[in-house]
């Protein structure tokens, strides 16, 4: 018979959770552990425990570990590069949101007004024209490269930032 792959668990725990879930509704599974493979890598990135049901039994077990996969998403906070759950809060700090938002504006507007008015004010000049044009690039800079960040969580293991509700 076909089988099929159910899920990758990140921790025996969890694996043998749903494993013994399965065999609580009579559905064979098996398990293999990618970490343990011969050919590192061969099972992508992210390695981890891989349950395989019968391709039979597949959309049966789907429903009987949808409630166990559901809780476990909505309570624990895991990153999304490697799917470590290795993870701890930040403080957010918007210290500077507000100061970079109307420099931002201020680089952007500057220029903008002087492109449409220099010539009917009379004060077009070629260094004027390079002031513009570099506070324009400065806008990007700062709102591209500058970015605020809204992370509030961080992975232990691979130092990712990111923002969890």
């Amino acid at each position: 018979m076909k089988e099929r792959l159910l899920i990758k668990c990140d921790t025996t725990i969890y694996a043998d959770e749903i494993t013994n879930l399965l065999i609580e509704n009579n559905i064979v599974s098996r398990q293999h552990d990618e970490g343990q493979d011969q050919n590192p890598g061969a099972y992508g990135a992210i390695t981890g425990i891989a349950i395989y049901v019968f391709e039979k039994d597949y959309e049966k077990a789907v429903e009987i570990i949808n409630p166990i996969v559901d809780s476990r998403n909505e309570s624990h906070v895991w990153c999304p590069k490697c799917g470590s759950y290795n993870v701890s809060a930040i403080a957010v700090s918007n210290k500077y949101g507000t100061a970079i938002a109307l420099w931002c504006i201020f680089l952007f507007l500057i220029p903008g007004l002087y492109l449409v008015w220099a010539n009917d004010l009379g004060i077009r000049s070629t260094i004027a024209d390079y002031i513009a044009l570099s506070m324009f690039i400065s806008f990007f800079i700062v709102a591209f490269l500058g970015k605020i960040s809204n992370a509030n969580y961080i992975c232990k293991d691979c130092n990712k930032r990111f923002h969890h509700k």
